[in-house]
């Protein structure tokens, strides 16, 4: 069910602030990728998602601080990048021209964002950076909505729409610091999104970090192994220096624990969901925007408040890839156990009126 509403317009003339949640591995690149193809819009792309270290630090930052936190690699990316972990999210290409590679590090800003905006990502980066590093002292939901702002202008865009995937975690915080957001919310049936979660690097990686905390008591990425802790011999080629992408790619996690990842987020983002104001929050189905991206577009554009053209309409429906249901190919019984896992959750969704196929 796609629900559209009018809304007042954002105070001061300022872009007013939206954001667009999901779960991840639901087609949120995709909605981010369509974004950017209509120049009304500043499509930011993993802006807060790859704040790794936390997008929403208390207190006031300076302009300075606030760099640090956008500028400063974050060692599960770099971790990555070293690795050669496919991560189709990361949109920064190291190699001739570029600035920043794995032994540098990648800054969290560069990863995605600005690369998802200019073909000059470097370039850009300088240009931010002297604009974030001239701001005033201000709590964290002023900076980011600052330069927001400031890049909406800088693009001659209209409005701006951030996106992360795995940010349904983060609808509550969204809403304490931005009480005036307006909020698209990407669903996606749990059992396809965790069966994707499963498969991809991101996540595998992630998965792979807690099983050696759990074995090691650290995170070897981000620690030393203290004296006396051995390494068991499955999880050598998943350490940093002897880091193996054939081995990390056949480590086998059960879809049935992304399913519960999967159930967690749509518990916690539908009861944040719940307390912005009626009219402010669009829901999109993923079924949605691949079948029929003509309407759905027109209703986003519609709650966006801007125009919603043919080319850009034609431009985004052939971005849609249509692939078969995966996680039907399971064995019978890691179906049952992923169906198991999403059930609840899917019972949520329905409640809300918010039906999977």
């Amino acid at each position: 069910m796609t629900t559209v509403t009018t809304h007042p317009e954002s105070a001061g003339g300022a872009a007013p602030a939206v954001f667009a949640v999901s779960t991840g591995r639901c087609g949120s690149t995709l909605l981010s990728d369509m974004l950017r193809l209509n120049p009304r819009v500043l499509s930011l792309s993993e802006f807060f998602g790859l704040l790794l270290s936390g997008p929403f630090p208390e207190g006031e930052l300076t302009g300075e601080r606030y760099w640090e936190l956008l500028s400063t690699p974050h060692p599960f990316v770099t971790a990555a990048y070293r690795a050669g972990v496919p991560i189709g999210e990361f949109r920064y290409r190291p190699g001739p021209g570029s600035r920043f590679d794995a032994g540098t590090g990648i800054p969290p800003v560069l990863v995605t964002s600005l690369p998802h905006l200019s073909d000059e990502p470097d370039a850009l980066y300088d240009e931010v950076g002297t604009f974030v590093r001239a701001l005033s002292p201000a709590p964290i939901a002023d900076q980011h909505r600052a330069l927001f702002d400031w890049l909406t202008a800088r693009f001659g865009a209209e409005v701006w729409v951030e996106r992360s995937g795995f940010s349904l975690r983060h609808v509550p915080e969204l809403v304490r610091l931005f009480p005036d957001a307006r909020f698209v919310h990407l669903y996606r049936d749990g059992r396809e999104s965790a069966y994707s979660m499963s498969r991809s690097g991101a996540f595998r990686l992630g998965t792979v970090f807690g099983r050696l905390q759990q074995a090691l008591g650290v995170n070897p990425y981000l620690q030393d192994v203290p004296e006396g802790v051995s390494v068991p011999q499955e999880l050598v080629p998943l350490m940093p220096d002897t880091f193996d992408l054939a081995a990390f790619e056949a480590v086998e996690l059960p879809a049935e624990d992304f399913g519960r990842v999967w159930a967690d987020q749509i518990a916690t983002g539908l009861g944040g969901l719940r307390e912005v104001p009626a009219g402010c929050v669009l829901q999109i189905s993923y079924e949605q925007l691949t079948e029929d991206t003509a309407t759905t577009l027109k209703a986003l554009a519609g709650f966006l408040g801007i125009d919603c053209p043919d080319a850009w309409v034609e431009q985004s429906s052939g971005l849609v890839l249509h692939r078969p249901p995966g996680w039907l190919s399971l064995p019978e019984a890691e179906r049952e156990k992923l169906d198991l896992a999403c059930h609840d959750a899917m019972a949520l969704l329905a409640a809300s009126g918010l039906g999977v196929r």
